[in-house]
């Protein structure tokens, strides 16, 4: 029947070749019983007969009105209802739409349907009857590239793909498009419809004008999200960091202007400093011709070099000497240089006074007395206010949103999200899966393998299969209660997996034809047996990752390197919704995680993934990490203020150390068994060198130690980090992780450094009027030049310009006095410091950046409550611990006391008080760093560090990295 039909339309181009002629006409029946109706081969005149004129001017429009057509009533009925199932996805742009109808009714019922059309084979249908198996239609390129430029960019907003992913699969040109239309397939056409590129002589292609997306009429024009060229072209906007700036030659105006700045004032220095040397040494030299030329010159004349040029108080320091250590060395003291009496701790070397600072000493010597007189009553004072402010950590709460976190709450972008959410739902949770091989592919050195195999995609599968039967404890939820499903509750989850072009199950493909389905479906995605059940088509981009290509842009979609898979739930601001979606997000991310540990034996393939909890947990699994690190920071912290605080103790100063005593020890322990024993004429004038059989450790090591009060301090610290959390916890301000990783070390550094500033100070003080200061000679210190030094230096009718230290005589004072001067003393320098930092912080908190904010509000919190209990209970501590030291108590454990040591009166004490450290610094440091030459490079080299950091901040990049 074929070959016959054949031969009769070999035998008739003339005839089809004519206008008003049909190729097909009517229906046929069909190839199956469930198939779609057939056409007639019908090389005829257009007829009028059997036409519902209606239904076609309704669906091809006013051109078929009238005259004849080559479709029969039952071919518009069909056309209809093809037209229909595509209306929902091209009726969002006209041109699209009207071209699509024009396309298929041309086809369809064009009267010169025999000048464009050729039925090429025919076949016998279920009834008997001979129908069309295959046409050759001719369309002009024009009309080709005008109808799939209108419908290429129209969007589905159901699925958020566009319309040519199901009427074109995919297609990326005119002739994939129609390729696509035109094959024979269940859910498209019933029979196989070819689109030759150059038509036969006889026969003329379809050569109308397409209309075009951007046409100004009603008919054409589409809105600007389904055509592009209609869209407003706004102004260029340049990117952040890329607007044209001022330069000069290779650098910016900035970086020059600092560069030349810093370079001529360098050269002006050395130039001025050259100068004065040159000026110097002709001064010297004129000194010295004039003293030759002079006998038996003054003694007032003096060399220019040898003028005195140090600072208020020089003279002073010129006696001053460090006890016995500095004895016949005053040559030595006078040497340090210009700037040295700034070192001196002893505040008349240097008389200038100012009033701020003296009414600051007068208020803090009261507060120490007070704190020191009743150190008791202050800590059940402090404590019991800090115990009040702790009760505010009942509404602590730790914020790990990202968008409360940096975006401030009154932000334009924060309000309109707000309201997005409110009114249309928040945006779905994702969980995402990437599936890569461990197996190198065969034939191949690609550093990553491909993924894509018979066995894997069977593995993976199966895993899908399993999770999509998770069960989430202990309610029970899968993934049908908590996915989101597009097409409504009763439609199906939206999962997007290479799976899904399988239809989920690969029972209908082997390891032989699996490859053409896929490629098939990579290219088409759009079509019918490619479709997932959620009815998305699929594009490779979604489902497969690190697709090579070939040079001219082809994908090589079988050597992918993963796979990609998109499990998308529903999420909610009912409360209920999102913890169901959370724990079923639980459940997924336990049972990932015991996959992970098995799928490399099992399969050879490796996994990674992001569940919607996984930010959160990762966050608080790297905050309770961060908690160790503090930990051990607060624990070193401990041990070196603890080791180091003891160091200017007056205690034991006269002993040997630790090593010494153990080293002596371990030198006479030998003589316990000598032969004879030890006979009395052995024993030495020196007890040190009689054997022992325990060490004698020194005094120090158990009375001038202060590990209790380092431990006092650093709790101290706790308690401030603490007290600020519970207060601004009780004001609703939520606590950070920047808050809870940052703040601890800040005011733990600012907190140490307090506790020794008065720590050794008070070591100052215990050396200049502790117990044996009455019977210290004046060591090496000039009588304080003041008029007032028989009255107290905090008598209201001193001077505002007297010194605290005015007074400072070497005799005894009381513990609490002593408490009370080193406060005093250090109280100013503390407060100052302390309210400069909570100011700089409380600045910050004007920044709307909520993490900034709440940050800047903890610091200043912390660091003011850290203060205010230093210059409290802190000095409380300090008077008892003084207490415990000079009744010989040990420390940690004072109710042990060690007795008195039976000898001589105490010497006076022989050192100056001062560590190695200090020691280092006063004679040797700070001496280098006072001359001028290096106070000139100093000074120097931080402003060219300062302009090097200026320059430098140009390239710094503002944002955030993703989460």
């Amino acid at each position: 029947m074929a070959s016959d039909t054949l031969a009769m339309t070999s035998t008739r181009h003339s005839l089809q070749a004519r206008e008003g002629h049909c190729a097909m006409r009517g229906s046929c029946g069909k190839k199956t019983f469930f198939g779609l109706e057939l056409p007639c081969p019908n090389d005829d005149l257009a007829s009028e007969d059997n036409i519902d004129r209606d239904l076609l001017v309704s669906l091809c429009g006013p051109e078929y009105a009238e005259g004849p057509t080559c479709c029969a009533k039952t071919q518009i009925e069909n056309l209809g209802e093809n037209l229909a199932r595509a209306e929902g996805l091209v009726s969002a742009c006209p041109a699209c739409r009207n071209n699509f109808r024009e396309f298929w009714c041309t086809f369809t019922c064009s009267p010169n349907q025999a000048t464009f059309l050729n039925v090429t084979s025919t076949q016998e249908t279920t009834s008997g009857e001979t129908a069309v198996q295959s046409v050759d239609f001719h369309v002009s390129k024009e009309f080709g590239e005008g109808f799939y430029n209108s419908c290429k960019s129209v969007q589905m907003g159901a699925t958020n793909a566009y319309a040519m992913d199901l009427i074109g699969g995919g297609a990326k040109n005119y002739s994939n498009f129609f390729k696509f239309m035109g094959d024979e397939k269940d859910m498209g056409s019933p029979f196989q419809i070819d689109f030759p590129l150059l038509p036969p002589s006889e026969m003329t292609p379809l050569a109308r004008q397409a209309r075009n997306c951007y046409d100004d009429d009603l008919g054409s024009r589409c809105t600007c999200i389904d055509c592009p060229d209609i869209c407003p072209s706004l102004p260029p906007v340049a990117a952040p960091g890329t607007e044209p700036t001022c330069h000069v030659g290779l650098f910016s105006c900035l970086t020059f202007v600092l560069v030349l700045v810093y370079s001529l004032a360098l050269a002006s220095f050395l130039a001025g400093y050259i100068t004065q040397l040159t000026l110097r040494k002709r001064r010297e030299r004129s000194y010295e011709r004039v003293a030759l030329s002079t006998d038996g010159a003054s003694e007032s004349h003096m060399s220019p070099r040898i003028h005195t040029r140090g600072l208020v108080g020089a003279s002073s320091l010129a006696q001053h000497y460090d006890g016995a250590e500095s004895t016949g060395t005053q040559s030595e003291t006078r040497n340090l240089g210009r700037g040295a009496s700034l070192l001196d701790p002893i505040d008349t070397v240097q008389p200038r006074q100012y009033r701020l600072n003296t009414a600051l000493r007068r208020v803090f010597y009261k507060l120490g007395l007070i704190c020191a007189t009743s150190p008791w009553l202050t800590f059940a004072v402090v404590f019991a206010v800090v115990g009040l402010l702790n009760l505010g950590w009942k509404w602590f709460s730790v914020e790990t949103d990202p968008v409360r976190l940096w975006v401030s709450p009154d932000s334009e972008s924060k309000l309109q999200k707000d309201y997005f959410d409110e009114h249309f739902g928040p945006f779905y949770r994702p969980e995402q899966i990437f599936v890569t091989s461990l197996v190198p592919s065969a034939g191949t050195t690609d550093a990553e393998p491909h993924i894509l195999s018979w066995n894997s995609l069977k593995y993976w599968m199966d895993v899908e299969e399993t999770i999509r039967g998770l069960q989430s404890s202990p309610h029970g939820y899968t993934l049908e209660d908590v996915c989101f499903k597009p097409q409504g509750p009763d439609g199906y989850c939206v999962v997007q997996s290479v799976g899904a072009w399988f239809g989920n199950d690969l029972g209908d493909w082997d390891s032989e034809t699996w490859q053409d389905q896929l490629l098939h479906c990579a290219t088409s995605p759009g079509s019918v047996e490619c479709l997932p059940d959620f009815q998305q088509p699929l594009g490779p981009e979604y489902v497969l990752g690190g697709i090579p290509r070939e040079a001219d842009g082809s994908m090589r979609i079988l050597d992918s390197k993963a796979l990609v898979i998109n499990i998308v739930v529903s999420d909610s601001l009912d409360k209920d919704i999102q913890a169901r979606a959370l724990e079923w997000e639980t459940t997924l991310k336990d049972y990932l995680l015991q996959l992970s540990a098995k799928i490399g034996y099992e399969a050879g393939l490796s996994i990674s993934w992001s569940t919607g909890v996984s930010l959160e947990e990762e966050i608080n699994k790297s905050t309770n990490m961060d908690i160790k690190i503090v930990v051990l920071s607060y624990i070193a912290m401990f041990f070196y203020v603890a080791l180091t605080l003891g160091n200017g103790s007056t205690v034991g100063n006269e002993e040997e150390g630790i090593v010494s005593s153990l080293s002596r020890w371990a030198r006479n322990f030998p003589k316990h068994f000598k032969s004879g024993g030890l006979l009395s004429s052995d024993l030495s004038i020196d007890s040190r060198s009689n054997p022992t059989w325990f060490p004698r450790l020194p005094r120090k090591l158990f009375v001038g130690s202060k590990f209790a009060l380092g431990l006092f301090g650093i709790a101290l610290v706790i308690l401030s980090v603490s007290s600020s959390v519970g207060l601004f916890s009780m004001m609703g301000v939520k606590v950070t992780l920047i808050i809870a990783e940052v703040i601890p070390f800040l005011v733990l550094a600012v907190g140490v450094d307090n506790v020794f500033i008065l720590v050794h100070e008070l070591d100052r003080q215990n050396l200049l009027h502790g117990p044996n200061a009455s019977a210290a000679p004046n060591f090496g210190f000039t009588t304080p030049m003041s008029p007032t030094r028989s009255r107290s230096q905090f008598d209201p009718s001193q001077s505002n310009e007297d010194s605290v230290d005015a007074a400072s005589m070497p005799l005894y004072l009381s513990p609490e006095e002593r408490v009370a001067r080193t406060l005093a003393k250090m109280g100013p320098s503390i407060l100052l410091s302390s309210v400069t930092e909570v100011v700089a912080f409380a600045l910050g908190a004007l920044v709307p950046m909520p993490a900034v904010r709440n940050f800047a509000l903890y610091a200043a919190g912390s660091v003011l409550l850290n203060a205010v209990l230093q210059v409290t209970v802190l000095v409380s501590a300090l008077v008892l611990d003084l207490r415990r030291i000079e009744a010989s108590r040990v420390d940690c454990f004072p109710c042990v006391r060690l007795p008195s040591r039976i000898a001589l009166l105490d010497p006076p004490p022989s050192g100056s008080g001062l560590g190695t450290i200090a020691k280092f610094i006063r004679r040797h440091y700070a001496p280098f760093l006072l001359k001028p030459q290096v106070k000139a490079g100093v000074l120097f080299f931080f402003t060219g560090l300062l302009a090097a950091n200026i320059i430098s901040i140009q390239h710094i990049k503002l944002g955030l990295g993703e989460f």
